[in-house]
């Protein structure tokens, strides 16, 4: 997670009592850990990725203020990369890995500051980005998660947030990469090159706050 892009060192790591492994640092094609195969990060260096020998639960979460008004579409994106060794996604609305049954799931969460970091409450969770899901395919990224938060930011103007990544594992080792997270204002081209962009890229341009 490159500096230019809320900088890992910035991050906060979080792993439940008991857990082996933690999110920690890729780079090149080898997982932190137990050296399996993977993507290189997207980024110039390296990405975050949980790895481990053992069952375990991990979250990776910063705080943001949000500004007191929000007068544009916002997004939140990231990188992701998923490689599930379990053979199936199990998950339980728990991020707790000593649950008595199969428990491999990530998702990412935009929840209060005031939570606990492995909070699922309905209270803590402001609002869910993304959630794996049974029949999921087992393996997939480094792909673009790109999700609207304009209506959150709006109604929670001046407030401080935290957004959370949070992997469960329990049944087989577990792999999900972040990088290149932002948080981004949604430009709207100008009408006369609106047509001419879209044909380009498929989608509207992505610009960084300043």
């Amino acid at each position: 997670m490159e500096g230019s892009r809320w900088g890992l060192l910035t991050w906060t790591i979080a792993n439940q009592v008991g857990s082996d492994g933690a999110f920690l640092l890729q780079s090149g094609t080898t997982s932190p850990v137990n050296g399996d195969l993977v993507p290189l990060p997207p980024g110039p260096i390296r990405a975050a990725m949980t790895d481990a020998q053992g069952p375990g639960s991990h979250v990776l979460y910063q705080d943001f203020v949000v500004p007191n008004v929000i007068s544009v579409p916002f997004s939140l994106s990231f990188m992701l990369y998923l490689n599930n060794q379990a053979g199936a996604y199990s998950v339980p609305n728990t991020p707790d890995f000593s649950t008595p049954t199969l428990n491999q799931q990530f998702r990412v969460d935009i929840i209060t500051t005031a939570a606990n970091p492995f909070s699922v409450a309905g209270a803590d969770v402001l609002q869910n980005l993304y959630q794996t899901n049974v029949g999921d395919p087992l393996t997939s990224g480094y792909a673009l998660v790109s999700v609207n938060v304009t209506a959150l930011l709006q109604a929670r103007g001046g407030q401080t947030l935290r957004l959370r990544f949070a992997e469960a594992d329990n049944g087989n080792i577990f792999h999900a990469g972040v990088d290149q997270v932002s948080l981004s204002e949604v430009t709207v081209p100008e009408p006369s090159t609106m047509f001419a962009g879209f044909a380009i890229l498929g989608l509207a341009l992505i610009r960084r706050k300043k």
